[in-house]
């Protein structure tokens, strides 16, 4: 049998657009790819981070560059679609998406959904600590841990969907924030070390979930913060060294646990511990609790 010379070719054809493929910047067809982004002459950043169904995992970047992403997954994935970034005014905007597969491109509608569209992927999104960060998140389904800690954060905004979700901060932050909001849905949310955030005022939103808000950390000045509550439940653990005074409004169908023992009601609904007036760090808290739980608690 003789073959064609088209014959001949086909297999170095095939491997040849593999190599091709292959060599393009993040882009492959599984396993691990990565994306880096190294500093120019940027004074700040504002850092937007959306995540559909998948874990993500944020913390400080180790090798001085602006932002170290990698990601894996058995998708089709090209990071280039997934990050965007550029410089005005020497702030840096930096845009992360999750949903940027092939069957997800930003500029194709879809018409149908594909069962790629509920395979998750494994992202790590390692940022800069050399310059003040401000972030949104709009997390969906998956999981998140989200690490600030060594970083300078003078901002942040938190929305969670049916997800479970992880804030950490571990030591000080650099910078101070003046507004720290949260608001989570179907969710499990857990912040720790917030006492560390360096927060003006916080702001707590929560639906129907369970949540754990601690405030551990180093607290030396007064803060304000207000947490509403729907159907979940939330616990609220503050340091024994911190000043609270606590206002939650009373009625039949929420449930308020306060340790009698740590706090006193001088006012109508309104409980104080007994180094309010004395400690250098303060929080004055108010509480509204739909039909939910509020579980109050100093360790």
């Amino acid at each position: 049998m003789i073959l064609s010379n088209r014959s001949y070719y086909l297999p170095l054809i095939a491997l040849a657009g593999a190599l091709i493929v292959s060599s393009i910047p993040g882009l492959a067809q599984s396993g691990k790819r990565h994306k880096k982004i190294e500093p120019t002459n940027e004074r700040s950043l504002k850092v937007t981070i959306e995540a559909g169904l998948g874990d993500v995992t944020i913390a400080k970047s180790k090798g001085g560059n602006i932002l170290e992403a990698t990601v894996e997954s058995d998708r089709t994935i090209n990071l280039d679609d997934c990050i965007d970034y550029e410089i005005r005014d020497r702030v840096g905007f930096l845009n992360f998406t999750s949903d940027c597969d092939d069957n997800s491109k930003k500029h194709v509608k879809k018409s149908k959904t594909h069962f790629s569209d509920f395979e998750s992927s494994d992202w790590w999104l390692n940022i800069t600590d050399d310059v003040p960060i401000s972030f949104d998140f709009e997390l969906g389904m998956g999981k998140a841990d989200i690490n600030m800690t060594g970083l300078s954060v003078k901002d942040l905004n938190l929305s969670t969907g049916a997800s479970s979700v992880t804030l950490r901060f571990d030591e000080p932050n650099k910078s101070t924030i003046e507004d720290m909001s949260i608001e989570a849905g179907l969710s499990k949310f857990r912040a720790e070390g917030l006492g560390y955030a360096n927060f003006n005022y916080f702001k707590f939103d929560g639906g129907l979930g369970t949540y754990v808000l601690d405030f551990s950390g180093n607290l030396t000045h007064e803060a304000d913060v207000d947490i509403e509550i729907g159907l979940g439940s939330v616990t609220i653990i503050i340091p024994k060294n911190v000043g609270v005074k606590v206002f939650c409004e009373k009625n039949w169908i929420s449930h308020l646990n306060i340790d009698e023992d740590d706090f006193t009601e001088r006012e109508d609904d309104t409980y104080y511990t007994s180094n309010y007036s004395s400690a250098s760090g303060k929080m004055n808290m108010h509480v509204e609790a739909g039909m939910g739980s509020v579980k109050i608690k100093r360790e």
